[in-house]
């Protein structure tokens, strides 16, 4: 309960970073679709499959900026925990 708490509470600051990061709020949809659909192409799908049917993994260099997306709020929601364990808390 706690941890859905700080992240629904974080929404604003997710949105702030994914500005950040991927430029603007359309730039950010259309990446982040399309970096997932690649991912998953990649994880799904053997080499040599892809090779065969011609599938192009140029979309697979966006996963730095998803990474980074994540790592972020991941990070930003961490470092809440922990300023919330040691200020309010006390632990």
């Amino acid at each position: 309960m706690y941890w859905a708490l700080l992240i629904l509470c974080d929404v604003p600051v997710y949105l702030l970073i994914g500005w950040v990061v991927f430029d603007t709020k359309d730039k950010a949809a259309d990446t982040f679709f399309d970096t997932t659909v690649a991912l998953l192409r990649i994880i799904l799908i053997p080499q040599i499959v892809r090779v065969l049917l011609g599938i192009d993994d140029s979309d697979a260099y966006g996963l730095f900026q998803i990474g980074l997306y994540f790592a972020g709020c991941a990070a930003v929601t961490y470092g809440e925990h922990v300023a919330l364990q040691k200020l309010v808390f006390g632990n």
